[in-house]
């Protein structure tokens, strides 16, 4: 892919070199967890910033929605994977206007907005343009993409469905519960997966099972951050859903409550709603370190578990 920018040549090359070191940096850390993890959030910084100047992308910047999608996680496996920054920029480009137009669907399928299903098709547009101007299977590409993105949109019907069963107080299984989460977070295993199968010599399906596993994780991260959102918005939420299961607490009780109630009322009882959610967390790590993946891919492992141990102290000290 050939790399050029709204920046001047030299400001150009200041960037890239920020970046080698960054994805050198973390190359060297790859054994402490933590410092990794904080060392991903400067990289996702940097090329943020970095993409903000390529071409063709200033007309389709969505702030509100990229706070969402800056995770560097493609742009390191590619690295790790190619060792070549080119490459990696290209995957990083590819994923991350995919994931914004799966936020954009996601919004228009949520508030039913037809402006949001508008700029999904912009962005969609411009993945193709992107595609067909930097990759030499593109058609290729663009057709399992396409093939990609409508698997992925039944979880959106999906979705309405479990929406209309929480209004009416329906009591979900833990398996539901499971089959949710899992379903929301396919888009990993089935869109941004094809791009690494197209880019990376050592990719195989066990490498998109744990991207699978981590987004899933990082699926119930977000439903933590977001209760109070999702009762306001009457959206589907695991710790909303599990609370009836749990402690038998019904939709309608959460939704009278006040806002700055809401967190206690989901999460009230013995363990809280933690107790299917914390189920949900071992089993998702469990499933993660039972598969072998190539050791390009192995930070992917302690990515899981990092995710995990995340969940768990945060539903830890919900419940002390």
């Amino acid at each position: 892919m050939e790399i050029t920018s709204k920046l001047s040549d030299f400001e150009n090359r200041v960037y890239l070199d920020k970046i080698s070191k960054s994805i050198r940096d973390l190359n060297s850390t790859a054994t402490d967890t933590l410092l990794f993890v904080q060392q991903m959030v400067s990289l996702s910084e940097l090329l943020s910033s970095f993409d903000r100047n390529l071409d063709n992308n200033n007309n389709n910047s969505f702030p509100a929605i990229d706070e969402n999608a800056q995770d560097p996680t493609y742009f390191i496996a590619a690295y790790f994977d190619t060792k070549n920054i080119a490459d990696a920029l290209s995957v990083y480009r590819i994923v991350r206007s995919l994931t914004r137009y799966i936020l954009l669907s996601d919004r228009f399928y949520e508030t039913g907005n037809d402006r949001y299903a508008l700029l999904a098709k912009q962005v969609r547009k411009a993945v193709n343009e992107l595609l067909q101007s930097s990759e030499r299977n593109a058609q290729h590409l663009i057709y399992s993409i396409d093939y990609s993105l409508e698997q992925f949109s039944a979880f959106w019907k999906f979705e309405q469905i479990i929406k209309r069963r929480i209004l009416k107080n329906y009591t979900f299984s833990y398996t539901e519960i499971r089959h949710f989460n899992l379903s929301k977070s396919s888009d990993a295993s089935l869109v941004y997966a094809k791009v690494l199968d197209v880019k990376l010599p050592s990719f195989n399906e066990n490498v998109a099972l744990v991207l699978h596993y981590n987004q899933a994780l990082l699926d119930i991260l977000d439903d933590w951050e977001d209760i109070e959102d999702d009762v306001q918005e009457d959206m589907p939420n695991i710790f909303v859903m599990a609370a009836a299961v749990d402690n038998n607490i019904p939709y309608n009780r959460i939704k009278k409550s006040r806002h700055d109630i809401i967190r206690k009322v989901v999460l009230s009882g013995t363990n809280s709603s933690g107790r299917s959610v914390s189920r949900l967390v071992n089993e998702l790590q469990a499933s993660s370190k039972s598969v072998s993946i190539p050791e390009n891919f192995a930070f992917l492992k302690s990515l899981s578990d990092r995710y995990a141990d995340t969940l768990r102290r945060k539903i830890s000290s919900a419940n002390s």
